[in-house]
């Protein structure tokens, strides 16, 4: 009993542990809320106008492609700021992200605005007016994810955590009453653009308190554009992976089958936007341990077995109780069912992929470049030939998912073995410190 007692103890003062069940903990609640605005609109809506729902929402995820690499890069930057106790540079990174991700919002929108006849008619959707609905909410998306980049690199997991639910508390009422005086899937889309307008002026409100005092090193436009394309490489690679699927089924199958794979995406993306979670803590502590040259594979390995435990038992559970998954569907889901298994397998690959992904981006290291953009070709090209039903797509990104994944082991796997090797050609006193470094 002692030695438990101890253990508990131990991992409670960890801080890499701590942070990661207050994150998961906020994510488990706030996904719910997620997966309670899917299963909202499917049930008030039914497959055939719920396709509709779910290809916005999964347009929105490509439209926003810039929001993950703004907050990946206010990350970064907000870490090492915080890192150096540099407050002043913590506010100019919020500032000045802030105004690139304003920017690039808006041009965004106006594009989309301009194509909205053309992005209706390819995605099925007969109401134009959800298009226009996408392009608000594509500015209002990438401005919270800045700031909620700031907050992760300064690890406030508690509000972050706070933050991500109210969009989504905010998403789901909204959705519930937009369906209830009969917006329909204009509604239900519409709801996109109020949780995420909240979370930013409640975000925007708690980082403008941040002391205004000038920064000890000036973080440059420059520095920030640079950083900004390796995690666009990064960020982009795998949200165009996480969402191609949905809208090239939308494309390809009936309006029903597209629903019903749909539903099986939605169910099973609940273990990648936990595995999120892992990879959110993982990135500012390595990001941070790295700037001050110290080592950081123990934290990449404790988030690489957080992340394989989770996916175990999401792989269980959705391959041997599926009925149990889709219960709150309800029975017009029904053959959803056998895409369960597979569906979390495929986004549990993708999920470990993701966070080696951004392990390497928190090292500033572009080796993940070649395999992440050879997946998306494989996947979009297999889709493509193989598409004669919703389980020969499923088949077809399980694989593609299984080959990024192996990759991406195998190159942290390289870059482990050749940081042992420097540190082992080290003097004596090097690897000392190293040692001490390690025992963190």
């Amino acid at each position: 009993m002692s030695r438990f007692r101890l253990l508990v103890s131990r991992l409670a003062g960890d801080r890499l542990v701590r942070n990661n069940a207050i994150f998961f903990s906020g994510t488990v609640v706030a996904g719910a809320l997620s997966y309670g605005y899917h299963f909202l609109t499917a049930r008030l809506l039914g497959p055939a106008a719920y396709s509709a729902v779910a290809s916005a929402v999964a347009a929105l995820y490509i439209l926003i492609l810039p929001a993950p690499v703004m907050q990946t890069v206010a990350a970064r930057f907000a870490s090492q700021a915080a890192g150096r106790n540099d407050v002043g540079q913590i506010r100019q990174v919020m500032v000045r992200v802030g105004v690139v991700s304003f920017a690039l919002g808006i041009a965004i929108a106006i594009s989309l605005a301009i194509l909205a006849p053309k992005v209706a008619g390819y995605l099925q959707i007969s109401d134009r007016k959800i298009a226009y609905v996408l392009a608000v909410a594509t500015v209002a998306g990438i401005l919270v994810a800045a700031n909620r980049g700031v907050l992760q690199g300064l690890q406030r997991f508690v509000v972050l955590s706070l933050n991500v639910l109210l969009d989504n508390a905010v998403r789901v009422a909204s959705a519930l009453a937009a369906i209830a005086a009969g917006g329909g899937p204009f509604g239900a889309v519409s709801a996109v653009v109020a949780g995420p307008a909240v979370a930013w002026a409640q975000s925007a409100w708690l980082l403008n308190r941040q002391r205004r005092v000038a920064a000890e090193a000036n973080v440059t436009y420059g520095e920030l554009g640079r950083y900004a394309v390796s995690a666009a490489i990064g960020v982009m690679g795998i949200t165009f992976l996480f969402n191609a699927d949905v809208l090239l089924t939308k494309h390809y199958l009936a309006p029903s089958s597209a629903g019903i794979y749909a539903a099986g995406a939605v169910l099973a993306r609940v273990v990648y936007f936990l595995g999120l979670t892992v990879t959110a803590v993982m990135f500012p502590e390595v990001a941070s341990l790295h700037a001050r040259d110290q080592a950081h594979f123990r934290v990449v390995d404790l988030s690489l077995l957080f992340m394989a435990a989770v996916s175990v038992v999401f792989v269980a559970v959705y391959g041997l109780v599926p009925g149990l998954v889709l219960f709150p569907l309800g029975p017009g889901f029904a053959a959803t069912r056998p895409l369960l298994g597979l569906f979390a397998l495929a986004l549990s690959l993708l999920t470990i992929a993701n966070l080696l992904v951004n392990y390497f981006l928190s090292v500033n290291s572009l080796r993940f470049m070649v395999p992440l953009v050879g997946s998306c070709i494989l996947e979009v090209a297999l889709i493509s030939i193989f598409h004669a039903s919703a389980y020969q797509i499923l088949q077809v990104v399980a694989i593609s998912m299984a080959a990024l994944a192996m990759a991406m082991v195998g190159l942290y796997a390289a870059d482990r073995v050749a940081t042992r090797r420097v540190r082992t050609s080290a003097p004596a006193e090097s690897r000392t410190g190293s040692a001490a470094h390690t025992s963190r």
